[in-house]
């Protein structure tokens, strides 16, 4: 093999060693940051809040925005508090439906698939459950 060869075939591996350090670390970002938004839903208006704090706001139009955010937070909490309920039941069930159609074996590749490539998911499906019984 020539150099040329040689040289086309570092800067081929080279590339997609790149391709894949981005994508695994894109993805990586991604689940961290659900990971947040799971776990702490009032990650946006603590970012609004955070913006609202480089402006000079007046402390009326600070009382009235710190009372909109307020309200802002209790009405998606009542949201949150009105559709989990039902958010669980579907998901519970519909977990509860593909595993009647499994056999033992392919229910134990099935849970550790979901255990393995949706962690997040799964770590919140077994919190859930535990709170449950």
């Amino acid at each position: 093999m020539n150099t040329k060869s040689k040289l086309i075939i570092a800067f081929v591996v080279l590339f997609l060693t790149g391709v894949i350090t981005g994508v695994m670390g894109t993805r990586i970002v991604y689940r961290n940051m659900l990971a947040n938004a799971l776990e702490r839903p009032s990650i946006l208006s603590e970012r609004v809040e955070a913006s609202l704090g480089n402006l000079s706001l007046s402390s009326e139009q600070d009382q009235k925005i710190a009372q909109i955010l307020t309200e802002s937070r209790e009405q998606n909490q009542n949201l949150r508090d009105q559709f989990r309920p039902q958010f669980w039941t579907i998901l519970t069930e519909t977990r509860r439906k593909i595993d009647s159609e499994l056999t033992p074996e392919q229910r134990s590749q099935f849970r550790k698939a979901v255990r393995d490539d949706l962690p997040l998911l799964q770590r919140v499906i077994e919190r859930h459950e535990a709170e449950n019984q």
